[in-house]
């Protein structure tokens, strides 16, 4: 029996409706979060929380110390806010010293182009409102991320549809499944992230958009998305994979081989047009190697390297970093712990959820995802990882297959959102500055 359909315009009004009530209660959760809790300082929860947490350490941090949606800006967001108003050699943000070569490298130089880029662009029409420059940039920050966030929503609603027979891809059991996915995205607690000065909402919507645009044979516009998704983050590149195999498996080999036996009847034309998907699966890892073997990229490995601790496929590196972690943890207690135990539980889901798609033989999704989930779990060092895990796909699609157990959606859901609350307490600048 053929299910009920449901209008996909309708659905996308659900997916905006869902995604601007998270954003409001995110938003002000953080601003009244901030004016009710006082946390104790400093925090352990990390190796580097102790001094940042000290009071007064943000004051001489003149892009997190607008009033102007201070709650959004933390931490990296200095560096986002700084490229994008001071450009990437602000003497602001300071400099970090080479071991190797004594060289200064600005610290700036630790993060991509793209986002801070639209910052920059966005922030022109903006400026007319007549905020002062930070707080402009951090306005528009926070719209390109939103945007991002959503854009990421309705991409991943394309990518799930896509799992059923075209007679069922508007029936309700689609249509549930891409509610829950979305639900499960937005309150899985590394997603605060995607209402900060961040780039993960950008990230999903470019590299989710990129998937999703392929899978409908849209390559141009699939590789131009895969291309700024690789000048957003380093994790960008690896959206070469996913195009790679949707590409393969909708018969490109054979095209490729279709249109070059008839090139002497045909002309050339097929075969562009046979090649054009490669040129969009290579876009994203040509923007890779030419943002690398730039200045600017060059700095960024180096900081990478000695500032940060991290670096491709660095597993010796790795290893030694989770078991340090777990020491520092174990010696110094509560907050140590539940920071570690909520890095290492996010890392495992998403490797499951990866491996579940797997089996399921959504291949591209599934590659995607396990590729970011080794990129970021073997990098060096370990934190950071449930923000890192926020932007794998197979998680919310994964999730949402369980969540049709009832019992299993409570009980998700009513978890995630007081560790998201938790979250965002811990994120507000009133716990970091005085």
């Amino acid at each position: 029996m053929k299910m009920p359909s449901i209008s996909i315009g309708k659905h996308r009004k659900t997916l905006l409706a869902i995604w601007a009530l998270w954003a409001v209660v995110l938003i002000s959760f953080q601003a009244i979060s901030a004016e009710r809790v006082r946390l104790v300082r400093p925090d352990y929860a990390v190796s580097w929380s102790s001094w940042e947490t000290e009071l007064g350490n943000n004051l001489f941090k003149d892009y997190l110390n607008d009033d102007f949606l201070n709650q959004q800006v933390a931490w990296d967001s200095e560096y986002y806010l700084g490229i994008a108003v001071g450009g990437y050699d602000d003497p602001i943000a300071g400099t970090a010293t080479d071991p190797d070569t004594n060289k200064e490298i600005p610290r700036n130089y630790s993060f991509f182009p793209f986002y801070p880029a639209l910052i920059s662009v966005a922030a022109v029409p903006l400026s007319l409102i007549g905020l002062n420059a930070i707080a402009t940039a951090t306005l528009a920050g926070l719209i390109i991320t939103l945007l991002g966030t959503l854009a990421g929503l309705f991409a991943l609603d394309d990518l799930i549809r896509r799992r059923f027979k075209k007679e069922d891809q508007n029936g309700e059991e689609a249509t549930g499944l891409s509610t829950r996915a979305a639900t499960y995205l937005l309150i899985f607690p590394g997603a605060l992230f995607f209402a900060q000065i961040y780039t993960e909402g950008l990230f999903i919507g470019l590299a989710f958009g990129a998937i999703a645009l392929a899978m409908r044979g849209r390559w141009l516009f699939a590789g131009a998305l895969a291309a700024a998704a690789a000048l957003t983050r380093a994790h960008g590149v690896l959206t070469a994979i996913p195009l790679a195999i949707i590409w393969w498996n909708a018969g490109g080999g054979a095209a490729i081989t279709s249109a070059l036996s008839g090139a002497r009847t045909r002309g050339i034309k097929p075969i562009l047009l046979a090649a054009l998907p490669l040129l969009a699966i290579a876009l994203p890892i040509v923007a890779h190697l030419l943002w690398r073997t730039s200045a600017l990229g060059e700095g960024w490995a180096r900081l990478q390297d000695f500032y940060f601790g991290r670096g491709y496929l660095s597993i010796t590196n790795s290893l030694a970093s989770w078991v340090g972690g777990a020491a520092y943890a174990w010696e110094y207690g509560r907050e140590a712990l539940v920071t570690y135990v909520l890095d290492r539980i996010s890392i495992i889901l998403a490797l499951v959820a990866s491996l579940a798609l797997l089996r399921q033989r959504q291949i591209a999704i599934a590659a995607f995802s396990l590729a970011l989930v080794a990129a970021s779990g073997l990098s060096g060092d370990h934190q950071s990882t449930i923000r890192y895990m926020a932007i794998v796909p197979a998680l919310p699609i994964w999730l949402a297959g369980i969540g049709r157990r009832p019992w299993f959606d409570r009980i998700w859901s009513l978890g995630c959102t007081l560790l998201l609350a938790l979250l965002l307490m811990l994120f507000s600048r009133d716990f970091w500055v005085a």
